[in-house]
């Protein structure tokens, strides 16, 4: 993940953007996967920090798909610990992780990493309450100097929305977490409706193609110049869960889509890491 997308600049008060200006490569993420988690929170290697990412998609684009490859394939080329978080009543995908599932906050950190799913059979408000309390026990409890985990979230928008000090919490990852050696992953449908702090402090943005027009203008709008950036949504195919990636400090961009299927791998211990799929040296903190 080298060469950056070819962005024009930008244009003079008045004038029109050619569409289609920006041009991005096509990878697929066999390809594309590996590498990405090689340079995520690496690519400066004079000045190597964790970098949040965001991905956004509708219901059916294969956000979640590509979360998880994201998380196993960070598990396999480096030593991080990582937590999931869901709060899903079911879905099968995520077990096709092999990941250990805890439902409680001391159990966390028996695991290097694990999925968080406190699952209940409460509705309606009783439901939201029990989630409140054991996502808020989490997220106090992860936050420790040099933490060095990765903390993805299933759902984030519905995370968020529990209550004014878990929102409080998760704005607090955003903004802090990397001195800590903590690293955010959020997922959602939309960009609007979430704290603004999701969109400012990521560096990796993943974004599948959006419902209707209007989506895809805001979409647009988290990579640069949206009239650049809407050709290239036009231009993305929905059936094959192609999605945008890009990187907000090198400009780097691809087009990519996940070609291969998502089969469960055994987590290493502390003491191995197994190094696979790639063949460059990383170096760093296990964060």
């Amino acid at each position: 993940m080298t060469s950056p997308a070819e962005e024009p600049e930008e244009p003079e008060s008045g004038s029109q953007a050619a569409p289609g200006a920006v041009q991005v490569e096509r990878v697929p993420w066999s390809e594309l996967g590996p590498a990405f988690a090689q340079v995520w929170g690496r690519a400066d290697p004079k000045d190597p920090q964790p970098e949040h990412v965001e991905i956004v998609g509708m219901n059916g684009s294969g956000k979640t798909y590509l979360l998880l490859k994201i998380l196993q394939e960070r598990m396999l080329v480096r030593k991080s610990h990582i937590t999931l978080i869901v709060t899903k009543r079911s879905d099968k995908v995520f077990a096709q992780l092999g990941w250990p599932v805890v439902r409680e906050v001391r159990d966390v950190s028996r695991y290097r990493v694990c999925i968080f799913w406190p699952q209940t059979n409460l509705i309606g408000r009783a439901r939201r309450n029990y989630h409140e309390t054991k996502i808020r026990e989490l997220l106090t409890k992860l936050w420790q100097p040099e933490a060095n985990r990765v903390i993805a979230f299933d759902e984030i928008a519905y995370i968020e929305s529990l209550s004014p000090d878990v929102k409080e919490l998760v704005a607090m990852y955003w903004r802090e977490g990397r001195s800590n050696g903590i690293t955010v992953v959020g997922m959602k449908q939309r960009p609007q409706g979430v704290l603004r702090d999701m969109h400012s402090e990521t560096y990796w943005t993943f974004a599948f193609v959006p419902k209707d027009r209007n989506d895809a203008e805001r979409f647009a709008e988290l990579f640069g110049n949206k009239r650049e950036w809407m050709p290239v949504f036009d231009q993305m195919d929905p059936d094959n869960h192609e999605f945008l990636v890009r990187h907000t400090r090198t400009r780097v961009a691809y087009i990519s889509w996940v070609d291969e299927p998502l089969k469960p791998i055994k987590p290493p211990d502390n003491d191995r890491n197994r190094m696979s799929l790639v063949g460059r040296q990383s170096s760093s903190s296990a964060g």
